[in-house]
């Protein structure tokens, strides 16, 4: 059963900022395994990538906020939702701490899955994210 649908839209514009910049968000709103895997993607390719990267996945820490009913009130932070890809570049969420007490608070402490999905287009990053009881 669908339990929370959300959806974001970020202007990459707004990242782009320079490196250091970049670096100072990561490092704040980012898990570490989230960093590294922008890192590993990036490392290569011109900064506009990196802007991209990053803008793509606020936007989806913002949908699976907003999936789980709350958005980033009580005491959910970004680092509480992390997003990586798996081998054939599939994203998938991990909730941890305050995200993940409100996903059970949701769900009525059932097993759940957060379904992902993420976008971008020259000028905008796009997701939407569903929360699902099993």
């Amino acid at each position: 059963m669908i339990l929370g649908i959300g959806c974001d839209i970020a202007k990459i514009s707004r990242f782009a900022k320079g490196v250091s910049f970049l670096n100072h968000l990561m490092k704040k709103h980012f898990t570490l395994a989230e960093v590294k895997e922008i890192e590993k993607q990036t490392s290569n390719l011109a900064e506009q990538m990196l802007v991209i990267a990053i803008a793509t996945r606020f936007a989806g820490k913002e949908a699976v906020a907003k999936a789980l009913g709350s958005g980033f009130q009580e005491g959910i932070s970004l680092k509480d939702i992390e997003i990586l890809h798996d081998e054939l570049g599939c994203p998938h969420v991990c909730l941890y701490n305050q995200a993940l007490n409100r996903a059970y608070f949701v769900t009525k402490n059932q097993q759940f899955n957060m379904h992902i999905t993420l976008s971008n287009e020259k000028e905008f990053a796009n997701a939407v994210a569903v929360l699902e009881s099993i």
